[in-house]
């Protein structure tokens, strides 16, 4: 198992592409593949510097490698961004990866374009079939629900469209949702190489409403499981925090933690949604059911874009007469998916009395 993290403290195009191209041409699964999809973070129309999505200069280093490495594999790129994929192309101009296609004459694909398939139990676009190795490009951010969302994580935008709200949908707790978007890795792990980009890293009330942080931090593995591993414990935190992780800790005889004994440790803050998991067991038992965090419309700040009201997996927002989004907390769910689409900063999080008085 190879795992590679190094220390990079800024978005340096040369030594990046170094480090992609020796990673890559030692890779046994990225030799003798001809078809590459490069699977970015591109959750919302965010420019980089927001750290919400991958940032620019690091899939343009992962290009260059691959085109040093063999000048004549066929590049394809894509993503699958959150209730937003109907504007894909604002997304792609806001993130600035709009314009490194261009440059590198890079095939852009529309996850949704590619006709949705049953894998077994996992619902993927067919893009998958069409390429030999897909190389995934990883945000390291916090996550509302999911604890983290790092390169297991990341490939849950190779599901097509609205897909995607049904899983929010069909596993509500948040452990049941990180086991089943970890299957996912699990099918295409053969074919996957994964990279997460924690240079400016993106922490507090992510994946989309917290604030960047630069924690100067590279990963590389064929194997994501150890890379989110190594991840989790830099930060000082238990490995099931990041849900995605759950699924493969029964899996995992032994992580050899080798890798980074010579990284320093890093310290990021967490959503307020996940701070009860640091509550002690027996008090959790006892107030489980009354510590909620629900969010709640801005009005002030909404531009009436709806994207929530597409999110949102068990029809808990409405439209009223004024055209505003309203959310019905009784049916909502706190899956947050309206809290991460929204752009506009229109959504709070809305922390009950026992979820203040308990958690700090």
């Amino acid at each position: 198992m190879s795992l590679i993290l190094k220390e990079f403290y800024d978005y340096d195009l040369e030594s990046l592409t170094r480090f992609f191209f020796d990673t890559l041409s030692s890779s046994g699964k990225f030799i003798n593949s001809k078809k590459i999809l490069l699977k970015p973070n591109l959750l919302q129309a965010s420019p980089p510097d927001r750290a919400i999505t991958t940032h620019p200069v690091f899939v343009e280093a992962a290009i260059l490698a691959i085109k040093e490495i063999d000048s004549e594999a066929e590049i394809y790129l894509g993503d699958s961004p959150g209730a937003n994929f109907i504007n894909y192309e604002n997304v792609l101009r806001k993130t600035e990866i709009l314009e490194v296609i261009k440059k590198y004459n890079i095939n852009l694909v529309r996850i949704e374009e590619f006709h949705p398939k049953k894998y077994g139990d996992i619902i993927l676009s067919s893009i998958i079939e069409k390429v030999d190795c897909i190389i995934n490009l990883a945000k390291l951010k916090t996550h509302s629900l999911t604890g983290l969302t790092l390169a297991v994580k990341n490939l849950f935008g190779l599901v097509p469209g609205n897909s995607k709200v049904k899983y929010h949908k069909d596993f509500p707790k948040n452990t049941d949702l990180g086991i089943n978007i970890a299957k996912i890795y699990d099918y295409l792990k053969d074919k996957t190489i994964s990279y997460i980009d924690g240079i400016v890293a993106h922490e507090g009330e992510g994946p989309s409403r917290g604030t960047p942080v630069k924690l100067g931090l590279v990963g590389y593995s064929e194997d994501a499981v150890f890379l989110d591993f190594a991840i989790t414990k830099i930060l000082g935190l238990p490995l099931d925090f990041c849900k995605t992780n759950i699924y493969f800790l029964n899996k995992v005889n032994h992580f050899d933690e080798s890798a980074i004994q010579n990284i320093q440790k890093r310290r990021i803050k967490v959503p307020i949604s996940t701070k009860v998991d640091f509550l002690p067991v027996w008090l959790k038992r006892f107030v489980a059911s009354r510590i909620k965090v629900k969010p709640k419309i801005i009005k002030s700040n909404c531009i009436k874009c709806y994207l929530c009201y597409k999110s949102c997996p068990v029809k808990a927002i409405q439209i009223e007469d004024d055209k505003y989004p309203v959310i019905e907390e009784n049916k909502c769910i706190e899956c947050y998916c309206c809290y991460e689409v929204c752009e506009s900063d229109a959504i709070e999080l809305k922390r009950s009395l026992l979820h203040r008085i308990y958690v700090r």
